[in-house]
């Protein structure tokens, strides 16, 4: 019994084994993920900042309702008034005008809120027209 054995012959380079991944296809596969992560944490950084104004939106908003319901609930209408608020909410600063208009026995009140420790001077103001009695 004869074995006979083949003679080892170099690769060629089309003949080479494909299995692993070459140094230029590992570059871009952490470039493109570089790039979509990136991506994600800015609209992460986004969707914070925006739930941030959000809320402080309804916070000013519900506070300025609360004081109006303070100013419509009094006996007498203050001219103009202006304070802050106490407890959790004592950064914000509201403000109330009461001015005449030409129906005789109405009068506009705007209540002002705004966060007195926020950079932005813009607040939330909420009007309403209040039934002035006569008598006084």
């Amino acid at each position: 019994m004869k074995i006979r054995r083949k003679a080892v012959q170099p690769m060629k380079n089309n003949e080479r084994n494909q299995g692993g991944f070459t140094l230029i296809e590992i570059m871009i596969a952490l470039t493109v993920l570089a790039l979509v992560v990136a991506a994600v944490a800015q609209a992460l950084a986004q969707s914070l900042a925006l739930a941030h104004r959000i809320k402080e939106e309804t916070t000013l908003s519900l506070l300025a309702q609360s004081k109006m319901a303070e100013i419509e609930s009094a006996k007498e209408m203050p001219l103009s008034d202006r304070g802050n608020f106490t407890g959790d909410y004592s950064q914000y600063a509201w403000q109330v005008t009461v001015s005449e208009i030409d129906f005789a026995t109405l009068q506009k009140v705007e209540v002002t809120v705004r966060n007195t420790l926020s950079d932005k001077s813009a607040g939330y103001c909420l009007s309403s027209f209040q039934y002035r009695d006569e008598k006084s």
